[in-house]
């Protein structure tokens, strides 16, 4: 029997990283036009190969990316979410935060809890000093999350997507700023 690593855990769910196998578990996620609206479409097979084969790469050299969160009790796949390293500009990359619930679980508060575990791993196991959150204007639910997360609205950035230039809201956490998974203060 094979012993599972999970890179992040959380009160509901436990973080592992992605496998070259894994398409028939992130699929229905990434292939699901609604779920990933800011994407503006679900993923065809062969992006969702590129995606998994991408996390394989961000492991490899970032040491983090989006991870496969799954349900403590069902082992079901709930949400990916993840540290990133993020390109700002051509000479500047920051760690910054991915996630993706699955549809069926919005209004949960799945988000906030793989955002404050994402969080807590950038913080210990990547050292940084910093972690920003590049969110689409319109994706009123993601920048509810970084709110609840003590992340700040800081400026905004263009970001290229398909060909066009997509204004983000950059919000950010500063180490020294981070709260406790409960709120409270340390």
């Amino acid at each position: 029997m094979e012993i599972q690593h999970y890179e992040m855990e959380s009160a509901r769910l436990r973080f592992r990283r992605l496998r070259a196998d894994d398409y028939s578990l992130v699929a229905p996620i990434l292939q699901d036009a609604e779920t990933m609206y800011a994407w503006e479409h679900g993923f065809s097979y062969e992006e969702v190969i590129d995606w998994i084969a991408d996390m394989l790469r961000r492991y490899h050299e970032d040491g983090c990316g989006y991870f496969a969160g799954l349900d403590r009790e069902t082992g079901e796949l709930a949400a990916l979410a993840g540290p990133l390293v993020e390109q700002l500009d051509e000479q500047t990359t920051a760690i910054g935060l991915g996630c993706i619930v699955r549809r069926d679980l919005w209004g949960q508060g799945l988000g906030t809890e793989c955002a404050r575990a994402s969080l807590a791993f950038a913080f210990d196991k990547l050292n940084a000093p910093r972690v920003l959150a590049l969110i689409r204007p319109e994706n009123v639910a993601s920048l509810h999350v970084a709110a609840a997360c003590g992340m700040q609205p800081v400026g905004q950035i263009t970001k290229r997507h398909q060909g066009k230039d997509v204004p983000h809201v950059v919000c950010m956490l500063a180490r020294d700023a981070m709260q406790p998974a409960d709120g409270t203060a340390e």
